[in-house]
């Protein structure tokens, strides 16, 4: 497997858990466990190879340079989520970092990270959406 379809199966994977959390609250261990673990190996990959997206040609020079920037900040917010839900599953007790609250921000900013790509896909007919969704779905965009 490439390395795209591993961040785009660690991407799902991620985006799939917060559903599950927040849908059932943050009391199922395998969950919060799971999720923990998906973002330390996406984090270690990103560590490691650094970012993979890059800002398209159409996006305007502001936008260019604030594109890498947008995903850095995401994935910092992923990881103190992660933190959170492995303090909680420590049983430590939360006082600035909750899980439940960060569950939320996190799901609320991959919804305008969601947003902000179906924008570049449709607005600026730049294929965005093709670079992290499953090739099985290339056909529908």
């Amino acid at each position: 497997m490439s390395r795209r379809g591993i961040v785009i199966g660690l991407h799902w994977a991620a985006f799939l858990l917060i559903l599950i959390m927040i849908k059932g609250g943050v009391s199922t261990p395998w969950a919060l466990w799971l999720f923990v673990g998906v973002v330390a190996a996406w984090e270690a990959l990103t560590l490691a190879k650094g970012l993979i997206g890059r800002p398209g040609p159409k996006l305007s020079p502001g936008m260019r340079r604030a594109y890498p920037w947008m995903h850095r900040t995401l994935h910092i917010l992923l990881a103190l989520t992660a933190l959170a839900c492995l303090l909680r599953l420590a049983g430590h007790p939360l006082r600035y970092l909750d899980a439940w609250i960060l569950l939320n921000i996190t799901l609320a900013a991959g919804a305008f990270h969601g947003v902000f790509h179906v924008w570049r896909h449709t607005a600026l007919y730049d294929n965005a959406l093709r670079l992290i969704l499953p090739r099985i779905m290339h056909k529908w965009l």
